[in-house]
């Protein structure tokens, strides 16, 4: 990291990565690297997001709605059905509102890293869903 009066450069390697789930036996899972806020309140928060390649995440919520940008690797984002939506790749953005159930995983052999901004704070609750 590099700081001076003005400005406050992290660099890649110097990101601290901490989990938000579990890890499997691998290691593999979901981490955050914050940029701004923090994720235990209320309030602007932004930050990194990395999905180990092949990491799917269960249904969930979360309370506020979010921006999210692919920064990369090869991602999706479903409500519904995992095919819902073309594979979201560098560049590619998305809404989510706030309470609306729905599912992430990064495809490929490549981990995805997002950039995640929630303008009234981060918070997940996982759910249930109705098996057929």
């Amino acid at each position: 990291m590099s700081e001076t009066s003005d400005t406050i450069v992290t660099y890649a390697k110097d990101l601290h990565w901490q989990p938000v789930g579990p890890l499997d036996e691998s290691g593999k899972g979901i981490f955050v690297s914050r940029m701004y806020g923090d994720l235990e309140t209320t309030g602007p928060t932004t930050f990194l997001m990395k999905y180990s390649a092949g990491v799917t995440a269960p249904p969930h919520i979360h309370t506020h709605d979010y921006y999210a940008v692919v920064v990369s690797g090869r991602f999706q984002h479903f409500l519904h059905d995992q095919n819902e939506y073309e594979v979201l790749t560098p560049g590619s953005t998305w809404f989510q509102k706030g309470n609306a159930v729905h599912g992430d995983a990064c495809v490929g052999d490549d981990d995805c890293i997002l950039s995640i901004f929630w303008p009234h704070g981060f918070d997940v609750t996982f759910v249930e869903t109705a098996s057929a």
